[in-house]
């Protein structure tokens, strides 16, 4: 991606997102409240077995690179707007959430895990929108390795193994959302002694 060919453009419609405004009256005085209508979305935490390691994902996220330039955050340049994250996916397709999460891990990492366990479900936000996150948990090996990944369209995912033990001194140093750190805390108590890391 050419990031010097990112421009603000006029917003009329997406696919993706609806932005809605509802008024009320509460007290004889009337207000508005402005929101974003959003899909769900699935993301799955992946555990490669014979590296130790979490396997996420880096990209780029126009939001969070407008975010970090109009707040001047004291950010790297090749780090601008660049997160980690889980592997992702929306909920818009007529599949099942486990066929969905597989289908993300094939799409943007070309790992095809043999089971893929649910592990919880949570709203993403309340106030300027909120849609519903399923989160998984699969396991990883080399044999489930089927393509090289890196997403679709205009998508460039590039995959980032971490060590299970060096989570903590890397999570501090890049920018994350909150489920990353939640799957973490999840994994640290429900399946870190099954794999020999406690």
């Amino acid at each position: 991606m050419d990031i010097n060919s990112l421009k603000q453009e006029e917003f009329t419609s997406s696919p993706y997102i609806k932005t809605k405004r509802f008024s009320f009256i509460r007290n004889g005085k009337k207000y508005v409240w402005d929101f974003i209508e959003s899909l769900d979305s699935v993301s799955v935490l992946l555990y490669h077995k014979e590296k130790f390691s979490f396997l996420f994902v880096r990209q780029f996220r126009i939001p969070l690179w407008d975010y970090q330039l109009r707040n001047n955050l004291q950010v790297p340049q090749n780090e601008l707007g660049m997160s980690i994250e889980l592997c992702s996916g929306l909920v818009d397709k007529n599949l099942s959430l486990d066929e969905i999460a597989k289908e993300e891990c094939l799409e943007e990492l070309g790992y095809l895990p043999k089971n893929i366990e649910k592990i919880s479900q949570y709203y993403t936000g309340f106030g300027n929108t909120v849609s519903k996150q399923s989160l998984f948990f699969a396991e990883l090996c080399e044999d489930d390795k089927k393509n090289k990944g890196g997403g679709l369209d205009d998508e460039e995912i590039e995959p980032v193994f971490v060590k299970v033990l060096d989570f903590e001194n890397f999570i501090a140093k890049v920018s994350h959302g909150v489920a990353l750190e939640f799957a973490y805390l999840w994994f640290m108590k429900n399946k870190a002694k099954q794999y020999g890391l406690l």
